[in-house]
């Protein structure tokens, strides 16, 4: 399956989520490395970066992002 990322993001979603990096997701200056990933049918992003971040969790021995705003630009619910 691939997506494509979208900066389209609702205003709601940016409003309501506290990022230390001032939205890097979405400016591509500093992007958040994540890629796509489907486990059992269901889609996660996976994060590849190294760095300390609130939304960065382990998830079955790799770190998975939660970040809402990371998850909205590739249309995961």
């Amino acid at each position: 399956m691939a997506l494509s990322r979208s900066v389209m993001i609702d205003p709601d979603i940016l409003k309501n989520t506290r990022c230390d990096r001032k939205y890097a997701c979405l400016s591509g200056e500093a992007m958040c490395r994540a890629e796509p990933y489907e486990d059992r049918d269901v889609l996660l992003l996976r994060c590849m970066d190294e760095r300390a971040c609130a939304y960065r969790r382990k998830y079955l021995g790799l770190y998975i992002c939660t970040c809402p705003v990371n998850q909205a630009s590739y249309s995961i619910n």
